[in-house]
C-alpha cells in the first residue's frame, strides 16, 4: 500500500516537471550538444580516427548526397532534443540547481547508463576500442556538459 502512494507522487512529480520544463533551455542546450558533437568528430578532434575505424574514406563520404546529409544531420539532432529533454527532467525533478552538481548527475548518466549500454552493443558488433572510446567518449563529455548546463538554467 505504501508503495502505491509513492508510485502516484513520483508520476505527479514527472507530470508537473515535464508540463513547466523550460523547453527554450532544453532546445538551447540540445544545440550546445551538438555543436560539441560537431567539434568532437571534426578534424580538430577525432574525424580521421573516427573515420579510419568506421572504414569510411573522404571519398565514400561525398558520395552522400546533400540531402542525405541534411536527413541525417535533421534526424540527429531530434534524437539529441529527446536526450537533452530526458536529462532535464531527471535534472529538475531531482532538484539540481548547482552546475557541479549537473556536471556529476550528466557524468554519471553519459558513463554509466549510456556508456555501458555502448560498450555491451559495441560487443556484439565487435567494433574496435578505438571506436568504443571515440563513441563512448563523446556521450559521456556531452551529457556532462549539458548535465552542467541544464542545472544552471533550471
Amino acid at each position: 500500500m505504501g508503495y502505491g502512494r509513492g508510485i502516484n507522487t513520483l508520476a505527479q512529480s514527472m507530470i508537473h516537471t515535464i508540463l513547466t520544463l523550460n523547453y527554450v533551455a532544453v532546445g538551447t542546450i540540445a544545440l550546445a550538444g551538438f555543436m560539441l558533437g560537431w567539434l568532437w568528430y571534426s578534424p580538430l578532434l577525432f574525424a580521421r580516427a573516427w573515420m579510419r575505424e568506421m572504414k569510411l574514406t573522404p571519398e565514400k563520404m561525398r558520395e552522400i548526397p546533400a540531402r542525405g546529409v541534411a536527413k541525417y544531420f535533421g534526424t540527429a539532432f531530434g534524437y539529441m532534443l529527446f536526450s537533452t529533454f530526458g536529462l532535464a527532467v531527471l535534472i529538475r525533478c531531482q532538484g539540481v540547481t548547482h552546475w557541479l552538481s549537473g556536471t556529476g548527475y550528466g557524468l554519471f548518466v553519459g558513463g554509466f547508463v549510456l556508456g555501458v549500454r555502448l560498450l555491451n552493443s559495441s560487443m556484439w558488433e565487435q567494433r574496435s576500442w578505438r571506436l568504443q572510446a571515440i563513441t563512448i567518449g563523446h556521450e559521456i563529455a556531452l551529457f556532462t556538459l549539458q548535465g552542467a548546463l541544464l542545472a544552471v538554467w533550471n
